[in-house]
């Protein structure tokens, strides 16, 4: 083992013994580093023993010339935790530090000579923001960073009043959006922005809207809207409430969730049923048809125990009377036989009444549609705005087995007006977020005849999105995560929600989904007892022609029963 080996290993040895005492390293070594100085340094990572704690990445390199060559083959990690060694004496050697892909890196420290002469390596890290940013720790030793902490200070200890370029569309309800009182720009992702600027001290500007009008897909490698004013660095980050797709993840660094949301379909409600049906509702068909049988089969009793009593076979509405409230004639028959059957009359009228009422509370509807698979065995067909939004671009994977299955039926509207007028026509069911679109039907279009579907199309996390080099990140979603788990994300969103006038069930404060104020329907007027007018006019209608069918057959079959003369003897 040569000299400059066996000082890479001692360097490595002296850091597991101290300040990454506990945690893996991962070499990542310059390819022109010696053949037998390599192999050495990847036996000796073997024969670490690594732990669960999130690893150290150790990039070794032989100067400040070979940095990018180096780099150039780890385009696929993700460095939260970065020790640089440069082993070569060069001037411009702590530049290293300030390359941008390591800007974002939570923990950053560099081990370089200080001159050209043999001596200790000197250990520097960078504060991204402040001036001047470089800061030497001191000579390397593992007594000197006994520690994490003191290898690896916090970078971001404040951003000495950084301004941020924040590509932001004021139109994202309840995130962001203009307020109409006084046309202030609120939402819960301000809220949030305004506690961190203040806490990490930082300003920021905005912009109202993407530059070409859409908020942010993939075509063909490059990304457009608002995205794509991140991805082409002109901006730092977005505080619009982007879903977390697996294509965003890919190509951006994206924040602690503010919410999650269901993708979900939203569905014209149908026409209640109508009103003459009240007088049927308050029993199912299957009592109905019991009733019938068992109101026949008392009767059949009530007539055979007449005839046994002698009293001919003459049918007894005393059944019938019972079970209409109305006043019977005495009865003769078995006394526990009538108790039984006027308990049985009270039950009956004791549960249509209740029923009846509760009826004429709440307006009724057909069966309505709450699965994927119902949807799918429907003639409805599926639509959503096509502005360049990830929903859009969910809807075109026909990866996903649900989307696979709509295959066909999926119509893209070039606006929000054209997909709502599809869904009020009950043709087509709108797809998207179930916090944006209760919004946009409660309160754009003021529509109250709809309902969405319980089973959701997919569930994504939804919140921020950042550059992938941006610094500050994990010290934003550090704060973000704290938030969230004492619960003031939740509370910010329910004002915003109560604010709007909405909950965050989805529904408008003091009103069903039909738009129907709860807690009852008002006074009751002749429609809804339009069921009892009819069967009354029915019952008039057999009247009058009973008694005609009676007045006509007493005029035909009797005529020829007159009196004859008295005959004279």
């Amino acid at each position: 083992m040569n000299e400059k080996t066996r000082f890479l290993v001692e360097i490595l040895e002296q850091l597991v013994r101290s300040a990454a005492r506990n945690r893996s390293l991962q070499l990542h070594l310059d390819p022109s580093l010696p053949a037998a100085t390599k192999d050495a340094l990847m036996m000796w990572s073997n024969a670490y023993n690594p732990s669960l704690v999130a690893p150290l990445h150790v990039v070794i390199v032989m100067s400040y010339s070979s940095f990018s060559i180096t780099f150039s083959n780890l385009v696929a990690y993700t460095f939260s935790h970065l020790l640089l060694v440069n082993l070569e004496f060069d001037r411009n050697a702590t530049t290293l530090l300030m390359q941008p892909i390591l800007s974002g890196v939570r923990s950053l420290a560099l081990l370089t000579p200080v001159s050209a002469k043999p001596g200790p390596l000197a250990t520097y890290t960078l504060l991204p923001f402040c001036s001047p940013g470089l800061q030497y720790l001191g000579d390397w030793s593992q007594h000197t960073f006994p520690t994490w902490e003191s290898l690896f200070p916090d970078r971001f200890p404040s951003t000495c009043r950084a301004t941020f370029r924040l590509a932001t569309w004021i139109n994202d309800e309840p995130f962001l959006y203009h307020r109409q009182q006084d046309n202030k720009t609120v939402g819960v992702s301000v809220t949030l922005l305004h506690l961190l600027a203040n806490k990490l001290n930082f300003s920021y500007t905005m912009t109202t809207r993407s530059v070409d009008g859409l908020w942010g897909s993939e075509e063909n490698g490059e990304w457009n809207g608002l995205l794509g004013m991140i991805q082409h660095t002109q901006y730092d980050f977005t505080i619009n409430s982007f879903l977390h797709t697996e294509d965003r993840l890919a190509a951006f660094d994206v924040a602690e969730p503010i919410t999650y949301n269901e993708v979900a379909v939203f569905l014209q409600k149908p026409a209640a049923l109508p009103k003459w049906m009240n007088l049927v509702r308050p029993f199912p068909i299957r009592i109905w048809v019991l009733l019938s049988a068992t109101l026949l089969l008392a009767s059949g009793c009530f007539v055979l125990q007449a005839k046994v009593g002698g009293r001919g076979w003459n049918a007894d509405l005393g059944p019938l009377r019972a079970i209409l409230g109305q006043s019977s004639p005495c009865l003769t028959e078995p006394r526990l036989f009538v108790g039984l059957w006027l308990l049985i009359c009270f039950v009956l009228t004791a549960a249509y009444t209740s029923n009846l009422v509760g009826v004429f509370t709440k307006p009724a509807f057909p069966p309505l549609l709450t699965t994927l698979s119902q949807l799918l065995s429907s003639e409805i067909r599926l639509t959503t705005p096509d502005v360049g939004t990830a929903l859009v671009e969910f809807l075109k994977n026909e990866n996903v087995p649900i989307i696979r299955a709509f295959r066909g039926r999926v119509d893209l509207y070039a606006n929000e007006n054209q997909c709502v007028a599809a869904t009020a026509r009950g043709t087509h069911g709108f797809v998207g977020g179930t916090t944006y679109t209760n919004l946009l039907f409660a309160r754009k279009f003021k529509l109250g005849n709809w309902y969405k579907l319980e089973e959701p199309f997919n569930s994504f996390g939804k919140g921020w999105i950042y550059k992938k080099t941006l610094p500050l990140k994990e010290k934003m979603n550090k704060y973000i995560r704290k938030l969230k788990e004492v619960g003031l994300m939740d509370f910010w969103l329910k004002n915003e929600h109560e604010a709007l006038g909405y909950t965050a069930e989805g529904k408008s404060v003091g009103k069903g989904v039909d738009g129907v104020v709860t807690g009852g329907m008002g006074p009751l007027t002749t429609s809804h007892l339009q069921g009892h007018f009819s069967l009354l006019s029915l019952a008039w209608a057999l009247s009058i022609l009973l008694f005609l069918l009676e007045t006509i057959h007493k005029k035909s079959c009797c005529h020829f029963l007159t009196t004859s003369p008295p005959v004279s003897d």
